[in-house]
């Protein structure tokens, strides 16, 4: 694998590459982003491109240089992972880093540490990485990986190259399930649009009973009737009250209102996430305005914010279903 094999994340690549053309590889970064869109794997593509024996040449790697294949194999003696121990990344892990760095690379022109899941450090960890930080050494990089990176200290942000990962486009999702996965058109593009532009979600819906899902939560959305209090509940408790369940739940529905849209303005089949569904998404966009529909998006977008907060979900769920247009 080489930068040319990352899907998406064109602008942070162009950045590291540009650093490692003018030999201003920072000493610390902070990846920053949804779950599962590629950011450990960038970090790793870096570790590699860094210590490649032809990377002077070319700025990214080769892939066959014995360093390259090493760091493939994951048996590298100057790259690092760290992960948490049960729900923590405790001091001991950090303090390892810290012995580490006091030696040369064995190797490699630079040791890399990626530190996954940084929001896991417990306060003493994340105070004992201040202390490297504030103290920087050329032959070493630290990455720190995190979806929340809010929980860090400002401190350890400052102190970090932040480069922030957005959400994968859906073409660039079903690019991957096409190429990667050899798996057909129409499934793929369905399973991007569910994924919240995460490949790391879109593998974890290929399953059975997420489609079936997709299924039984689209015909409760056609048979719901606005008028039928009663079919608003029915609807709101479909849901339940796993999170999980709840985030895939808002996902579809978003899909669909998003569909709609684009059936409104386009008439084109061809574009819609939810293709097996044209006729129901036709109706849908036929009977509601465009203005209806991004209320609609809106409407699912905040409460699927509000049950992160861990509020009342049942309350939240019969919330939005009251205020659905249908």
């Amino acid at each position: 694998m080489s930068f040319l094999d990352i899907y998406g994340h064109e602008k942070q690549i162009v950045i590291l590459k540009q650093a490692l053309a003018q030999n201003r590889v920072g000493h610390s970064y902070l990846f920053s982003g949804i779950d599962a869109t590629g950011k450990k794997t960038l970090a790793l593509e870096f570790a590699k491109v860094v210590n490649c024996e032809k990377s002077d040449e070319i700025h990214d790697s080769c892939g066959k240089c014995p360093a390259c294949l090493k760091i493939n194999r994951h048996n590298h003696p100057d790259i690092f992972f760290i992960e948490a121990e049960g729900q923590f990344i405790r001091i001991n892990a950090i303090r390892d880093i810290q012995e580490q760095m006091t030696f040369k690379p064995m190797e490699g022109r630079r040791r890399v540490f990626v530190i996954d899941n940084a929001d896991k450090m417990n306060d003493q960890a994340a105070n004992a990485l201040l202390k490297t930080l504030e103290e920087p050494s050329l032959a070493n990089i630290l990455i720190l990986v995190t979806a929340k990176p809010y929980t860090l200290p400002s401190t350890i942000i400052s102190r970090c190259r932040h480069m922030r990962f957005n959400p994968l486009s859906i073409d660039t999702v079903a690019k991957f399930l096409i190429e990667r996965m050899n798996m057909e058109k129409k499934k793929a593009l369905l399973l991007a649009g569910l994924s919240g532009g995460s490949i790391g979600q879109a593998l974890e819906l290929n399953k059975d009973d997420v489609i079936a899902y997709r299924t039984e939560t689209l015909k409760l959305l056609a048979n719901t009737k606005k008028s039928e209090p009663l079919s608003l509940l029915a609807f709101a408790s479909f849901f339940g009250q796993d999170k999980r369940e709840i985030k895939q739940g808002f996902n579809i529905l978003k899909t669909c209102f998003r569909d709609a849209l684009v059936y409104k303005e386009t008439k084109n089949n061809q574009m819609l996430i939810n293709q097996d569904n044209s006729s129901f998404i036709a109706s849908l966009a036929l009977r509601l305005s465009g203005e209806q529909i991004l209320r609609n998006i809106a409407l699912v977008e905040k409460a699927a914010e509000t049950i992160e907060q861990n509020v009342n979900k049942s309350l939240t769920l019969e919330t939005m279903a009251f205020k659905l247009h249908l």
